[in-house]
């Protein structure tokens, strides 16, 4: 193994919510006169939700309260969790295959925490994982602060250096990249923008080997 351990970010890497969330976006920002263009979905990705909406209100200076639009947001985004999303191909390949030889991995995402626990739950994925880690646990501070990284490197007991993240946004890399870890990009075309030149690793899907043999598998 080239790496103590493996930490994910969830959307749009584990699960294509990000599909869901894209569609939502077009909605809540379009019926507010906002276009939903690709560079403003990626200036909100791997952020908090509470992150996201107070810029929002801040931004384009929309009337409801920041509590306000949060809640608007979970009620039209729930399902993503409980029901609509599925697991991108290569995931539970690479997860058995981590728990086989020993490595510890993580999740560590911009989502609440009670969505991140829904997923793992609904997959059956709860033996894979020992730190399920959310914005929520650094006091709401997203990507591409470094917080979430080095809060869940201290909670698996691993050092920074010897954790390497996959990820599939620029918010996600640059986090990895400042908390000293390797990051593996896997961008996806139908929601991921932007530079990911910085990445030690760039892959379309994790079903490529690459991305195996780059942690030692």
């Amino acid at each position: 193994m080239h790496f103590k351990a493996v930490i994910f970010d969830m959307d749009g890497v584990l699960i294509d919510s990000e599909l869901y969330w894209k569609e939502e976006g077009h909605h809540f920002f379009e019926r507010r006169g906002v276009p939903f263009t690709p560079q403003l979905s990626a200036r909100l990705s791997g952020q908090s939700m509470r992150e996201n909406m107070r810029w929002v209100k801040e931004e384009f200076g929309f009337p409801e309260s920041v509590e306000e639009l949060c809640a608007e947001r979970v009620r039209a985004t729930d399902h993503i969790y409980t029901q609509a999303a599925g697991i991108l191909p290569g995931v539970e390949d690479l997860l058995k295959q981590l728990h086989a030889a020993g490595c510890k991995a993580a999740i560590a995402s911009g989502s609440f925490t009670y969505r991140i626990e829904t997923i793992v739950d609904r997959f059956g994925w709860s033996n894979y994982f020992q730190t399920l880690a959310s914005t929520d646990d650094v006091n709401f501070v997203g990507k591409p602060d470094p917080a979430i990284y080095l809060f869940t490197a201290k909670q698996l007991g691993v050092n920074p250096a010897e954790c390497v993240v996959v990820e599939d946004s620029v918010n996600g890399l640059q986090a990895a990249k400042r908390a000293g870890m390797a990051c593996i990009a896997a961008p996806n075309p139908r929601w991921s923008w932007g530079d990911f030149s910085s990445a030690d690793l760039t892959v379309d899907t994790l079903v490529d080997r690459k991305v195996f043999d780059f942690i030692g598998l």
